[in-house]
């Protein structure tokens, strides 16, 4: 009896073992499956990101030379203006020579970001699927510091553009300078050159600390994709 009793004993033992085992690698595998799909989506969102910032990268390569034609123009008009930041030459000032209203007084389109991605991934609380802390900090910093920095530059740049047409309207509506050459009003230039050095300011930080954070983002994006 008590030999039947010991195997049941250990038969009993040997179940509750096997049990155990077929449940922890059953939750081993669930959580290799929950991996596995954290992955997936992680991957989902970084592609969209990417995606995202392609095509501001596209845009800023769409913007660049109208907004550096304005400020090489200023260069025609005021030969001593010292750019803060450097401007390859898109255009050939000896060709310039009439005044231009439109591009004195006024300003090119706005470089608005793409941030469809990113908002859906901060609403939809899948930030923490960004593994690589570095990545998922720079992304972040583009996001929440880089566009509102553009968009509030953008923005005292309009305010001072408006400023300007509304001191200087007699001369947009009457347009009193046909030649460059003829432009000798020293405040109208003074005032056109603190536009100007606002206009290159938003070049450098909008186009070219964009284009280069953009580009440095999307080549850790595709080396986190590779893993």
């Amino acid at each position: 009896m008590e030999n039947k009793t010991g195997k049941y004993f250990k038969y009993a033992i040997g179940e509750i073992i096997l049990v155990v085992i077929g449940i922890l690698i059953a939750l081993q595998i669930n959580n290799w499956n929950e991996t596995q799909k954290g992955k997936m989506k992680a991957s989902t969102i970084l592609e969209a990101i990417r995606s995202d910032m392609v095509k501001d990268l596209d845009r800023i390569e769409d913007l660049k030379p109208y907004w550096g034609e304005e400020i090489l123009f200023f260069k025609k008009v005021f030969p001593s203006y010292k750019y803060p930041i450097d401007i390859e030459n898109i255009v050939d000032l000896d060709t310039i020579n009439q005044v231009n209203y439109s591009t004195l007084f006024d300003y090119d389109a706005p470089f608005r970001s793409n941030t469809s991605a990113f908002d859906a991934m901060i609403a939809d609380g899948n930030s923490d699927l960004i593994t690589n802390d570095t990545l998922f900090s720079n992304i972040q910093k583009f996001y929440t510091f880089n566009v509102p920095t553009n968009e509030n530059l953008f923005e005292i740049l309009r305010q001072r553009s408006s400023d300007l047409n509304y001191k200087y309207a007699h001369v947009i509506t009457y347009k009193p300078y046909k030649n460059i050459n003829d432009l000798t009003d020293e405040y109208l230039i003074a005032d056109l050159n603190i536009y100007f050095r606002s206009k290159n300011f938003y070049y450098w930080r909008t186009f070219i600390i964009n284009q280069e954070s953009l580009t440095d983002i999307i080549a850790q994006i595709d080396k986190e994709l590779e893993q």
